[in-house]
């Protein structure tokens, strides 16, 4: 497996010395529901000021979550009482009187192995498919950060499965001055079965940031990924492919509203077709609006445009959403969303429309020191029509009413 070497000593380093400071401070916390966003490649932010003093301080935090599995259409909710499970052991250590910060974080999920999709082709899945292991660190030194990250998810785990992931970045700031890098590389198959390809993604990125007081945002960010498939099977076709980005854009921010317009060309290569080259424009608008402090509207409004210069054909894809969230008070929020969004070719064989609304209000009936009870309505609608194939067209329409009665 890549990197397994290499992890597995940060791992024997990060715990051998993790047992030692825990056991001299004996910091330990331990939650039985926790609501926390999970594999995650970020680290949490540490706050320095506790470690002053302390050359290292570790602290272990150990979660169990039933996270909720997002799905285009309400009927394909799961019932509360058939919920997944994912347990955490989470280890943090600070050093160097805060300047570096380190995670060490293993999860699995219970339900995962058959939860989530079939086995594939029939193969058994085992307990270590189902878990997910992620090492990060971030440091700092002045006017210099950085940090590396590394995430594998074996295909049984229920959040962003069958894929591992390794990034090294560091970002330098002075004054309203910033540049930032990053390279990084992404796979999937990480068990390594022979019957399925594996596409593995090499990417990196450098960008340029003007942040003035007062003054609008700017920021340009060139990036460069290429994409292989190995371990390939017979009758799966090779894929081999280069992409080169260059990215400008402008940012607005005020107290009442978020403005910011973003420009790319994108140079697709297919390196298994010789010159197969298409370009790529794409333009977005994207707003956040605040008129009142219970209330949020975001607007974003994008166009993109291929062109493939090996067969001539033009690919349109225009998109619009917008999304209002409002709280009237903590008992009583709303929240709704649509979007539009078509693709059509100039060749006519392809012609989509796609349109979805989602709208959620949740509503606190009684509240005590003991019990919070609380019951929500969700509606939605999606309906995606294929001009060139009608045989495809789908529309759906559901509603859904949720009671819960939770010990606080």
């Amino acid at each position: 497996m890549k990197g397994s070497l290499f992890v597995s000593s940060l791992v024997v380093l990060l715990l051998g010395i993790v047992s030692q400071t825990w056991c001299s401070d004996g910091i330990f916390l331990n939650t039985q529901n926790s609501y926390r966003l999970t594999g995650s490649p970020t680290l949490q932010v540490v706050d320095p000021t506790f470690a002053q003093s302390e050359v290292v301080r570790t602290i272990f935090t150990s979660h169990v979550q039933h996270p909720s599995i997002a799905t285009s259409r309400l009927r394909d909710l799961t019932p509360e009482t058939a919920r997944p499970r994912i347990e955490q052991l989470l280890a943090t250590a600070t050093w160097f009187n805060g300047k570096v910060a380190t995670e060490a974080e293993v999860e699995h999920s219970e339900s995962g192995a058959t939860w989530v999709t079939p086995s594939i082709l029939g193969h058994t899945r085992t307990d270590a498919s189902a878990r997910m292991f992620r090492l990060g660190l971030t440091g700092s030194d002045g006017s210099l950060r950085y940090g590396f990250t590394f995430r594998h998810a074996g295909q049984g785990f229920i959040l962003t499965p069958d894929r591992a992931s390794r990034e090294v970045w560091s970002e330098w700031e002075t004054g309203w001055v910033t540049f930032r890098n990053a390279l990084g590389q992404t796979w999937n198959n990480v068990e390594g079965e022979t019957t399925r390809s594996r596409l593995e993604q090499t990417y990196g990125r450098v960008g340029l940031l003007l942040n003035m007081p007062s003054w609008p945002e700017l920021s340009v960010t060139y990036a460069r990924n290429s994409l292989n498939s190995t371990l390939e099977p017979i009758g799966i076709a090779p894929q081999r492919s280069s992409n080169h980005t260059l990215e400008g854009a402008v940012a607005l921010r005020r107290p009442s509203w978020d403005l910011r317009f973003a420009s790319s060309y994108i140079l697709a290569s297919d390196l298994l077709r010789g010159e197969a080259d298409s370009s790529i424009r794409a333009q977005t608008l994207a707003a956040i609006l605040r008129p009142i402090n219970t209330l949020t509207i975001t607007p974003i409004l994008a166009y993109r445009q291929e062109f493939q210069s090996w067969s001539g054909v033009r690919i349109d894809n225009p998109t619009a959403s917008l999304a209002f969230s409002y709280q009237q008070s903590p008992q009583l929020e709303f929240s709704t969303i649509g979007n539009y969004s078509s693709s059509r070719s100039s060749d006519g064989l392809i012609h989509s429309e796609n349109l979805r609304w989602r709208s959620v209000l949740d509503w606190a009936l009684h509240s005590s020191n003991e019990w919070t009870t609380k019951i929500g309505f969700e509606a939605g609608y999606n309906r995606l029509t294929n001009r060139a194939t009608r045989t495809t067209d789908l529309e759906d329409i559901s509603g859904l009413v949720r009671l819960s009665v939770a010990q606080r």
